[in-house]
């Protein structure tokens, strides 16, 4: 049966009558004009109702343009609105993919984290039970580096086959409110430990009057800063009681959010066979000159697009009573930063070499890997891996972490 009340059938209609009163206005006009001039009176007075029959149907059909006319403004405001669902239903369709593949990754994350109330537990045991815990099961040797300044020791994770002066040393820094042991399960590094032929250093930040650990990246640390504490003294003595174990190659910083501005402020700051830093999601605060004369390393700068707690282009705010200007730089300023240390210029407009499938909560390929070595120092590159539609916490798994020991170990 067809529809009358569709929008198509109505315009129909209307396109009939108004060809009707065009016909029948046209006949009107060619009786008059054939009449000529009559003085009969009842001659006149069929003229005059002929002339008003004209008027009148000239007046409906200016009315029904003007409904045809609106009604194609109402067509043309619902075929927009239809195009607009489109584009929504789109939108939903490509959240939805993404949810599909961060979900299980959600649920295997928290599976058996609930108990039977529906609260989530404590962990069991220390945040040291359980790294040392991690550390072991990943296999190789396992010891605790302890410091006077420090309530709870460091772990270092060696693996099963090591060489003298070769064998490199990563040390992986949490974010704040983060601890070594659910840095770990984040970033598994130390499952690496034996079939890359690393060590692992896993130190913890001291914890605020929150009880939320941290690390203190700035020169302001031991001037009235967070805490007092010197972070940079803290992690260079830890290397150094490391050394006193083993005797490792080249030295390497990895850092998230919050151990991710540690770790460009070790770089700034250097330590002995530091060769290369990778921060994620963590730059460096603008009033830190320490990088001031620095020598150059390698670096690796991963930052999500669409980070709303560490922004990607940087925070231009003045932080909370401070007149220092702005807070803390953005992923390309860093990139620029360290190019310029080691004698380079950060392209303004750079091209990617390759697209990465890292992040499984974002859609495609969504990093973008950018590297600048032309023109800088001597076996130093800059990298800058843009996740495009990642988070502050990215939905990482094996192809991260090949990617992240494939690069960093690669710097010699």
């Amino acid at each position: 049966m067809k529809n009358t009340s569709h929008p198509w059938w109505i315009l129909t209609g209307l396109l009939r009558n108004l060809g009707i009163l065009t016909a029948g206005v046209l006949l009107v006009v060619v009786h008059v004009a054939c009449a000529g001039v009559v003085d009969d009176p009842a001659e006149d007075q069929r003229v005059q109702a002929l002339e008003a029959s004209v008027q009148a149907l000239a007046d409906e059909n200016n009315a029904l343009r003007a409904e045809l006319a609106t009604l194609r403004d109402e067509n043309a405001t619902l075929r927009e609105r239809l195009d607009d669902q489109d584009a929504r239903l789109q939108e939903l369709e490509v959240v939805t993919a993404s949810m599909e593949t961060f979900l299980p990754l959600l649920e295997q994350w928290t599976k058996g984290k609930e108990n039977k109330e529906g609260k989530e537990p404590q962990p069991e045991g220390t945040v040291l039970e359980r790294t040392v815990r991690l550390a072991e099961e990943a296999g190789g040797e396992v010891y605790r580096l302890e410091h006077p300044a420090r309530k709870d020791p460091a772990i270092l994770a060696l693996p099963l086959e090591h060489s003298n002066g070769t064998t490199p040393l990563i040390v992986s820094l949490h974010g704040f409110g983060g601890n070594s042991a659910d840095h770990s399960r984040y970033f598994p590094l130390h499952e690496h430990v034996n079939s890359h032929g690393f060590a692992l250093l896993l130190p913890n930040g001291i914890p605020n009057n929150e009880g939320s650990r941290f690390w203190n990246p700035t020169d302001e640390c031991c001037d009235g800063g967070k805490s007092g504490e010197d972070d940079v003294a803290y992690l260079t003595e830890l290397v150094a009681r490391a050394r006193e174990i083993k005797d490792f190659g080249p030295v390497y910083i990895f850092g998230y959010s919050n151990g991710g501005f540690m770790a460009h402020h070790l770089a700034c700051k250097g330590l002995r066979d530091l060769r290369a830093v990778v921060a994620v999601a963590g730059t460096s605060y603008v009033a830190d000159s320490s990088c001031a004369g620095a020598l150059p390393v390698s670096v690796l700068h991963i930052h999500g697009t669409a980070d709303n707690v560490i922004l990607f282009s940087g925070d231009a705010s003045e932080p909370e009573g401070d007149d220092k200007g702005a807070f803390y730089l953005g992923a390309q300023d860093m990139a620029a930063r360290y190019s310029q240390l080691a004698g380079c210029e950060w392209p303004a407009e750079p091209q990617p070499y390759a697209n990465l499938d890292l992040d499984q909560a974002a859609p495609g390929a969504e990093t973008q890997a950018f590297r600048l070595q032309e023109g800088c120092a001597e076996g130093i590159t800059v990298e800058l891996w843009m996740g495009v539609g990642s988070s502050h916490a990215p939905a990482y798994g094996d192809a991260f972490m090949d990617a992240l020991l494939a690069w960093l170990l690669s710097q010699q």
